[in-house]
């Protein structure tokens, strides 16, 4: 079955001389890997509409029992020219990327996660301003979506990573962060990417709170062991 589709690319891998295996997230079919022909000689330089997040308007052949999908036509929507260009926006999408991909696994359809993170992209694509909130923006905003967003009781004291919940009660281990440091990251998930620019926040604060942000998703999602490019991401902000 011929199935026309929009993907958000997450990595692809080379497969032979001429073919690479994209994996990637889906409208349809959620997480998919993609064969890619025609790569040999001249053409290498198409690998380019490839790179991490990048936005594709696809056509593949798609049978439910195969592991790998064969992709007929594709085509940039749209195309991501600031972020390629831009290191800062180029070093967000790999960051964002990696988070993706480690958090969803499912082979099925999710409209919600797929717009959201569609979305992320072309406001990314835009902005000028607040870049170095951006990845802590939106993987806050993620995992409502992934649903493990959590409530804060405002008479609790401490927010334990390990759990995932405030508690009155500091927690014997030392995975934990008080709930006013929680509260300020549960900002995020309201505030509009736009406004970002806005956010008053030294270095140091940032990282705290983005290291946070990825210890809480380790607890929460078993395939998030390590985030490699944290410190890419990390090296590239460091005046900011």
């Amino acid at each position: 079955m011929l199935c026309t589709d929009r993907i958000v690319v997450l990595s692809h891998t080379r497969f032979s001389d001429s073919s690479i295996i994209v994996q990637a997230l889906s409208r349809q079919h959620g997480r998919i890997s993609l064969m890619v022909y025609g790569f040999g000689g001249k053409s290498r330089s198409k690998m380019g509409a490839f790179h991490p997040m990048s936005l594709l308007d696809v056509v593949y052949s798609y049978k439910s029992e195969r592991d790998v999908q064969k992709l007929t036509e594709y085509k940039p929507a749209p195309n991501l020219v600031n972020c390629t260009s831009d290191i800062r926006k180029s070093t967000l999408l790999m960051f964002m990327a990696e988070v993706v991909s480690k958090s969803i696994r499912e082979e099925a359809e999710d409209d919600a996660q797929f717009e959201f993170i569609d979305t992320s992209v072309q406001i990314l694509e835009q902005m000028q301003a607040g870049l170095q909130f951006f990845h802590l923006a939106f993987m806050v905003k993620l995992s409502r979506i992934l649903g493990f967003f959590p409530s804060i009781d405002s008479g609790h004291q401490f927010f334990d990573l390990e759990q995932g919940h405030s508690t009155a009660v500091r927690p014997v281990h030392r995975h934990y962060v008080s709930s006013e440091v929680f509260g300020r990251i549960a900002y995020f998930a309201d505030c509009q990417y736009n406004n970002l620019c806005d956010v008053q926040m030294s270095r140091q604060e940032r990282d705290f709170m983005l290291e946070t942000v990825i210890q809480w998703y380790q607890f929460r999602i078993p395939t998030m062991k390590e985030v490699n490019s944290y410190e890419i991401l990390h090296e590239v902000f460091s005046g900011c």
